[in-house]
Formats: structure tokens, sequence, C-alpha cells
């Protein structure tokens, strides 16, 4: 299921971009999940899968980050909805359940999705290529993880 589940969301979200490269790269991650893998789902109340989150172990070791949000999808008709950072919440509480406090996310540095990280008190700490795609990504942290859940909740206080 996972796998449909990515190709519906991705190749809506990727459009223009060369999909199948990106795909190279997520479906072996899917075949032999990572040592505290997990993935959220979000859907309409008719059971439409509109968003997903991926989170686990930093592959990288090049930091001092122990998580690693590895994906974070929605369907632009559901975007700038909360949707994001419910899922980002969950995938936090998940790494704190396995006594990970610190997690970092990678996002391609020419996407407005950035602006969410940044919102949320994302530091950026590196960029790297994504394999041969020639395509330029950005590395995100939060190296106490605890702050996020408190802003996001503060948050939903004042709303």
């Amino acid at each position: 299921m996972e796998v449909n589940v990515y190709r519906y969301i991705l190749r809506r979200t990727w459009k223009n971009r060369t999909y199948e490269k990106v795909e190279s790269n997520w479906i072996p991650r899917l075949e032999k999940k990572a040592e505290k893998y997990h993935c959220f789902l979000a859907e309409t109340e008719e059971g439409e899968i509109v968003a997903f989150a991926e989170c686990g172990l930093e592959r990288t070791n090049k930091f001092p980050i122990k998580g690693e949000l590895y994906t974070l999808y929605i369907l632009e008709a559901f975007q700038r909805k909360g949707i994001g950072t419910l899922l980002f919440k969950q995938v936090i509480e998940h790494l704190i359940s396995h006594n990970i406090h610190s997690i970092m996310a990678w996002v391609i540095k020419d996407n407005e999705s950035r602006k969410f990280y940044e919102r949320h008190g994302g530091e950026v700490i590196g960029e790297q290529l994504i394999g041969d795609t020639g395509i330029l990504e950005v590395a995100y942290a939060w190296k106490n993880i605890n702050d996020f859940i408190r802003g996001v909740n503060d948050e939903s206080k004042r709303n």
C-alpha cells in the first residue's frame, strides 16, 4: 500500500520534475524499512489519502542529529490547512517515544515548502545534491524537538 500512496501523491506533487529518478531513491527505503521507521497518513472522511510523512533515524551520520523526517508530502488542494503541522507533530512524538530528541529534514532548495520548516523554527545545517538528479536540497534541523512541540501547542492555544 505505501508504494501506491507514494506514487499517487508524488506524481501530483513533483509534476514537472523527473519523478522516476526520485522514485528510485525511495523505493528501496520502503522495501527495507530502517530502524524506528514509521509512516503517518492523512486522509479525508471519504478515505482518500491526501498527505503522508515518514521518519526514522538520521541517515547520513554527518550531523549531530538523531532523527530524520524523510518525507512530508501533501496534495496541493490540502496544503495550508494545518495537515503538515499535525503530521510533523506526530513524527516528533514518535521519535520522542524512541528517545530521539533532535530531528532534521531535507527540503528541495527551490521549493516554496521551505517556508514551512523556517516558520516552525528549522535551522539550516547543510546542503547536498539528490543523487544524480541535479536537484539541490537543504537540511533543516531542530536540535531539541521538544521546542517544536511546545511551539505547536502554544500556537493551537492562541487559535
